[in-house]
Order: structure tokens, then C-alpha cells, then sequence
């Protein structure tokens, strides 16, 4: 639940044309300009998880953060730097919820996918 406070703010920022991104402390995206209903991305289901993603080979960059499913423990992407990254992260093709059925072709990449991505987790 958010804050009076960061309602009020959130509301000025979107007034004035910028969008936003609210993470909680858990990683759960809180609120996001962008629209979190109807799972047509990942970033708006409830298995979808920020976590830090630091890089162990450039120094510069421990701010990292991944975008991680706990449904499937797997991770969907990694590096992303900046909240404008963490949004409209498209569903991958192993999502239990993308809504459509595969074909045999795309099922055995589906597998690949989800193979190397939970390699990841």
C-alpha cells in the first residue's frame, strides 16, 4: 500500500508528463505509470520480482537489477539499469500466463528458454 505522501507525489510527477515506477522494499512493483492490470507484461503478475543483479566483472555497475519469475524461478532479463527498464518487460514464450497456445516449434524453444533462464536463477 502507498503512502498518502507518495500518492500525492506520484500524482504531481504524472501531472507534469513524467512517468513512474514505485519498487518496494521487496522488490514488488508497487506502481507503475504504465498500468499494472490485465498481465499483458510481466512487471504487472504477481510472480514478477526485482532483484539485484550487481555484474562481479565491472565495478561500476552494482545497481543493477533483474526481473525475475517465482512462479517459474527463472529469470526473464538481467542488467537493467535505469525504472524505465523495469516496465513493459514482454511476457517470454515459457509464461504460463501468456494467453495463447504454442506451436510444437515454439513449445521446444519455450523449453530451451526456460532451461537456460531457471540455469540462471
Amino acid at each position: 500500500m502507498l503512502s498518502e505522501k507518495t500518492i500525492q507525489e506520484i500524482e504531481k510527477y504524472e501531472n507534469a508528463g513524467i512517468g513512474v515506477v514505485a519498487v518496494g522494499s521487496d522488490g514488488t512493483l508497487k506502481y507503475s505509470s504504465q498500468g499494472m492490470g490485465g498481465c499483458k507484461y510481466c512487471d504487472q503478475c504477481s510472480s514478477f520480482r526485482l532483484l539485484p543483479d550487481p555484474d562481479p566483472y565491472d565495478w561500476f555497475r552494482d545497481n543493477d537489477m533483474k526481473a525475475v519469475c517465482l512462479e517459474l524461478n527463472a529469470v526473464i532479463r538481467g542488467s537493467l539499469e535505469t525504472p524505465s527498464e523495469y516496465t513493459k518487460i514482454p511476457k517470454p514464450l515459457y509464461c504460463p500466463k501468456l494467453g495463447r497456445k504454442l506451436s510444437k516449434e515454439e513449445k521446444e524453444k519455450a523449453d530451451e528458454m526456460l532451461r537456460i533462464d531457471r540455469e540462471l536463477f
